[in-house]
């Protein structure tokens, strides 16, 4: 005699869970004993990828997204394509991603759409919201493992805050820095700080780590623009420091925000007034070596990183006639 084979659909299950099903047969004289019980777990929840913890270089991306219950055997998948695709180019998927974040090599001066799939052994998730990333603009880390101690980083990791030392009127320790992630040596990258609430500051990038050691700017290996007050002046003074040799800065207006231009190409590293264009310096034959961008303070204050915005026209203008 035949088996008859049955099926039922459970509807509105939750994911990332587990559940015990069974099954009984009743006729009209009553109702069997249960089956044995079968346990199933059910495909993962949606992760969302966090564009602003996102690291976006000249023609690359890191991306990183986060994931509600992440679990032993959990993978994920991540797909992209251009944002206006070109013809014949398709989705792109890398799958098998152990972690919560993963680089993928783009072309540079392209916006792209991203979405991630969480996978287990019941199979995978629906596919997330898209995530624009967009190779126009800079994007990076500041690193709390490079930082101070007495430096405090936001939560966002974009706004560097100096303390006074307890119970004194005293920065607790001259120039304390950060730096960010790695930036290789190729493309152009730009960035800006809202450099408003802190009164003396240093802007710059460093090839090595020994902003720990040495003060920013006063090495072989870091460049930055400093901004500084002498006592009983509230006007601001402007130099250029590389290994502890200046060079001083003839400002017509205080910036509130400097933008700071990276061309890997040309070796060259350039400060703007970000509101009105100016160039206020620029070190011409800094050579193309990877670096990390740097922050320090001379005095207790904040400094605010804004990333991913495309170079203002002002900027690449008085970069293209600049000596």
């Amino acid at each position: 005699m035949m088996a008859l084979e049955s099926y039922c659909v459970l509807e509105d299950l939750e994911p990332d869970r587990k559940y015990k099903v069974w099954v009984m047969a009743v006729n009209y004289s009553g109702c069997s004993l249960p089956s044995d019980r079968l346990i199933f777990t059910t495909a993962p929840s949606v992760p969302v990828i966090d564009t602003e913890r996102s690291s976006v270089m000249w023609d690359s991306a890191t991306l990183r997204w986060s994931s509600t219950n992440p679990s032993p055997g959990l993978s994920y998948t991540l797909e992209y394509c251009r944002q206006y695709e070109l013809e014949g180019e398709g989705l792109r998927s890398i799958a098998g991603i152990e972690g919560c974040e993963q680089t993928v090599v783009l072309q540079p001066n392209e916006n792209y759409l991203f979405y991630i799939k969480a996978v287990n052994e019941a199979g995978a998730s629906e596919q997330s919201e898209a995530a624009l990333v967009s190779t126009k603009g800079t994007r990076f880390q500041l690193l709390q493992s490079s930082a101070h101690p007495s430096l405090k980083l936001s939560d966002d990791r974009t706004t560097l805050i100096g303390r006074f030392s307890s119970g004194h009127g005293l920065f607790v320790s001259r120039c304390p820095s950060i730096l960010g992630e790695l930036l290789p040596s190729r493309g152009i990258y730009y960035w800006e700080t809202l450099v408003s609430e802190s009164p003396a500051y240093r802007l710059g990038v460093a090839c090595s780590a020994d902003n720990l050691n040495c003060s920013l700017g006063e090495n072989s290996s870091s460049w930055c623009l400093q901004s500084f007050t002498f006592l009983f002046l509230t006007s601001c003074r402007y130099q250029l420091l590389h290994s502890d040799v200046q060079s001083s800065v003839f400002v017509t207006e205080s910036p509130e925000r400097v933008g700071t231009l990276l061309d890997q190409q040309l070796g060259c590293l350039s400060f703007y007034n970000a509101r009105s264009g100016q160039l206020l310096g620029s070190f011409p034959q800094r050579g193309g070596r990877p670096c990390r961008p740097a922050l320090a303070l001379d005095q207790p204050g904040s400094l605010q990183v804004c990333m991913g915005l495309s170079t203002p026209s002002a900027v690449m203008f008085s970069s293209t006639f600049s000596p």
